[in-house]
């Protein structure tokens, strides 16, 4: 698992102009990106379900997902978040860097553009 902050951009799709920058921690042991609900609902975003998650301490926890553009290291992509509560750690997670197309490179602490495997 390879960790280390960055700077994202968060966009309402329905609403481009309503843009937030959060800081996130880039973790690749982390499926969904987290990006807190206070920052996301002054945008207009909207939760389209609600999942369920273990901490890692054993507990489950419950937290809204919504739909959002995302833009870190120069790519843009959509994506499902989770709307953080407060408390919750901002994550750039492998669902986001996936849609992204980018990959880690856990050495030097950078994202790097992802070379697609085709399914054939």
């Amino acid at each position: 698992m390879a960790t280390f902050a960055i700077a994202v951009k968060v966009w309402n799709p329905a609403d481009p102009s309503r843009v937030a920058e959060v800081d996130a921690l880039v973790d690749t042991g982390a499926s969904y990106s987290w990006i807190l609900r206070s920052r996301l609902e002054p945008m207009g975003v909207q939760t389209v379900r609600r999942l369920k998650f273990r901490t890692i301490e054993g507990h489950t926890i419950e937290r809204d997902l919504a739909a959002v553009f995302l833009s870190a290291g120069g790519y843009t992509g959509g994506d499902n978040v989770v709307m953080a509560e407060s408390g919750d750690i901002g994550v750039l997670g492998a669902h986001s860097l996936e849609s992204l197309g980018l990959a880690v490179d856990p050495v030097n602490k950078k994202l790097m553009p992802l070379v697609v495997a085709l399914g054939l």
